[in-house]
């Protein structure tokens, strides 16, 4: 009897010790499946969501006329709608053109569209590429353009070592000229950066810049163009030559680079940056009606017109401050009072200068 007893202890334990084993395996199978699909859905996530190709020169290695390369950086599906937004999707066939050096085509979701460089009749005629026949895609907007200034934007953010104040900051590019030399795609562009603060409804501009500089990108190991370095303009007495150095000896680029801080011209993109920036922030109730601005609800003054004047603004002040200081016209070198400079499209108010007086 006692034997048997030993007998059953034996086979009770190897099975207990066999079923962990096999527990065991099982819980190692199933954590090598987890991590599989772990490092699957990493992989997702870390595959970009845009992606720029530009036909570049063949430099001997292709037998290709003018190879793609893509332009490695920083663009999101936000990026994306925005660049497309108010664009014409239609189904109007259109010829299939053939690559040359420059041309850029943005990729997503399995719709590749090359982007017009020339308006013609006032319109940009974007080519989605298909299969067969391609389709055109209308817009008023330099696309090209627009896509390439946000990945510079987006390129100099990421290298910025300078903290300047302001919790909201934006960075906006206009690109004046992209071109390949020695293989390397260079862009020549003025960049601005603002930074604001907010209180009460209202922006604040606490610092920024406006500067020339020229990005330059060079081909990796598998042929994509990544980000070498920037090149600004100096300051002082070097800011004329350092520009001319960039235009290559091009008066007309030169000039455009020379004259570079056109905010008034660009204020519309930079209230755009500010208001996606904000609504990117988890900011809520930023933008206003005109008669609904805190603080500027009643006897004030508009102005919507002058030397300095922005195009698509409103400047206001309060009444009682835009009299007095516009009795203090011809007996004081700059008159002025505090005010709010009101972008109609945005409904985005910013603290701003009065001094136009009528």
């Amino acid at each position: 009897m006692k034997k048997f007893k030993i007998i059953i202890i034996s086979l009770i334990a190897i099975l207990f010790f066999t079923a962990c084993g096999k527990n065991k395996n099982s819980n190692e199978e199933d954590l090598a499946e987890k991590n599989k699909v772990e490092e699957s859905e990493k992989e997702k996530v870390n595959e970009p969501e845009i992606k720029l190709l530009i036909a570049r020169e063949n430099l001997g290695e292709s037998s290709e006329k003018f190879p793609l390369a893509e332009i490695l950086g920083d663009l999101t599906l936000d990026d994306y709608e925005r660049i497309f937004m108010g664009v014409s999707f239609n189904n109007k066939d259109t010829q299939k053109t053939e690559d040359k050096a420059g041309d850029l085509m943005i990729y997503s979701h399995g719709r590749i569209v090359k982007l017009s460089k020339e308006k013609v009749d006032g319109i940009y005629k974007n080519e989605e590429i298909r299969k067969e026949n391609s389709k055109l895609i209308e817009s008023k907007d330099n696309l090209r353009d627009k896509v390439l200034g946000l990945l510079l934007s987006n390129q100099v953010q990421n290298i910025e070592t300078m903290k300047n104040p302001g919790d909201y900051q934006i960075y906006y590019t206009h690109l004046v000229k992209d071109f390949f030399e020695d293989g390397k795609l260079i862009f020549l562009a003025i960049v601005t950066n603002e930074n604001y603060s907010y209180k009460n409804g209202i922006f604040n501009d606490e610092s920024g810049y406006t500067v020339p500089m020229e990005l330059r990108y060079v081909l990796d190991h598998d042929k994509n163009f990544v980000f070498d370095e920037k090149i600004e303009a100096m300051d002082g007495a070097g800011y004329g030559p350092s520009i001319e150095k960039m235009a290559r000896g091009d008066d007309d680029i030169s000039g455009k680079l020379m004259f570079s801080d056109r905010r008034k011209e660009h204020y519309d993109r930079l209230m755009e940056e500010l208001f996606y920036k904000a609504q990117e922030s988890g900011l809520k109730d930023f933008t206003h009606k005109l008669e609904e601005i805190p603080g500027y609800e009643k006897d004030v003054v508009y102005i919507e017109n002058g030397p300095n004047h922005y195009p698509g603004t409103i400047e206001i002040a309060k009444k009682k401050d835009y009299e007095e200081a516009k009795k203090k016209v011809g007996t004081e070198n700059w008159p002025h009072c505090d005010g709010i400079l009101y972008h109609e499209k945005t409904g985005i108010a910013v603290k701003w200068t009065v001094d136009y007086f009528e």
